[in-house]
């Protein structure tokens, strides 16, 4: 039996595969020029080695996380069996949120280290991979709700329900929470590195990060080589103890490494509303 989702579904997951390998691999090959840029211009950053040193975590973790997605999207390109490419699919697209979140967050730390913060751009950046986040984990609902209702007959309400109360706590926990807890900088107001103490915590947040981003990717490509080996006899009908776990997990798993990385996100004192304040 073959179905290769040109008329049992809306969406082509197999027609997608190939522009997302595609774009899943130059983005890698951007990140990738992001380290060579660190490791060749080490005399720009002498004085920050530790911010260069967060970034090129977050970027390695990034880049392994990307190039899998590109390989296993290439594939997805080679299914002839829906179900199997929809459950590839999803999973796959949980790892590429990822990947591109530790990229974002890897790019605060390189503007500290090439001393790219003045005027409030380090604020203003960090608002905008918050915002990113929070879409990025709206999307991880749309896509995890759109999975079941295409390959789950029975009735899933309650999981659609239960998957969008999820979704919103994760963007208030993104949006609110995650940035305000613990905070403290990554510079001193004078723009000197702070006290060895905080120094550490940076450390073991973005290295929390990066880690964390790594697993989850690693997990994401053992989980869809093995739906890509299961023979087509066992996807019809489509086990739903398969679908709704690989639909949790590609909403549940993502979320962690992701909030992990904001909480990473460099942090310096905003000059701006200092200088505001002072001249009241």
């Amino acid at each position: 039996m073959i179905d290769d989702c040109t008329k049992s579904v809306d969406w082509n997951p197999i027609a997608a595969s190939q522009p997302t390998s595609t774009f899943a691999g130059l983005f890698a090959g951007f990140v990738f020029a992001s380290m060579i840029v660190i490791l060749a211009n080490r005399e720009k950053i002498d004085n920050r080695t530790d911010d260069a040193a967060r970034a090129l975590k977050l970027l390695l973790s990034a880049f392994f996380g990307l190039a899998i997605v590109a390989y296993l999207e290439g594939i997805v390109r080679g299914e002839q069996e829906c179900p199997r490419a929809q459950s590839e699919s999803v999973i796959n697209g949980a790892a590429l949120a990822v990947g591109a979140i530790s990229v974002m967050v890897s790019l605060s730390w390189l503007v500290l280290a090439f001393d790219r913060h003045q005027s409030g751009v380090l604020h203003y950046f960090r608002t905008v991979v918050i915002i990113g986040a929070a879409f990025v984990t709206a999307m991880l609902v749309v896509s995890s709700v759109g999975y079941l209702d295409a390959t789950v007959g029975e009735d899933h309400k309650v999981h659609v329900w239960a998957m969008y109360a999820f979704g919103a706590l994760a963007v208030v926990v993104t949006l609110f929470v995650t940035p305000k807890v613990r905070s403290f900088h990554a510079r001193q107001e004078n723009g000197n590195m702070p006290h060895n103490e905080d120094a550490e915590r940076w450390n073991k947040r973005v290295s929390r990060g990066a880690s964390a981003g790594l697993i989850f990717c690693a997990f994401s490509a053992l989980a869809s080589s093995a739906a890509s080996a299961v023979p087509t006899r066992y996807w019809y009908p489509m086990p739903t103890e398969i679908a709704y776990a690989a639909a949790w997990s590609s909403l549940i798993g993502p979320t962690i490494p992701i909030t992990l990385c904001i909480y990473a996100l460099a942090r310096i004192p905003d000059k701006t509303k200092s200088t505001t304040k002072g001249t009241g």
